[in-house]
């Protein structure tokens, strides 16, 4: 894994904390293949039809392909 991508990763996952927190939310990285990054989400954003996690990766990483794990076993 590309420590430079997962570096970046980690950035905009954690600029999302002051969205996540206040619905007692979390994500985190699972993987990363190629540009595909699996992320696991707990709380009531996992379910949240607004996307603003996919939204931020496409404004600050859009190269990269937001896949939820939950979504892998659909």
């Amino acid at each position: 894994m590309d420590n430079n991508i997962k570096a970046q990763v980690l950035e905009v996952l954690e600029s999302l904390e002051w969205l996540l927190d206040p619905h007692d939310s979390s994500v985190e990285l699972v993987e990363i293949k190629g540009n595909k990054v699996i992320l696991h989400s707990d709380g009531g954003c996992a379910d949240c039809d607004t996307n603003c996690i996919e939204q931020a990766f496409r404004e600050r990483l859009p190269a990269i392909e937001v896949i939820f794990d939950s979504q892998m076993y659909e």
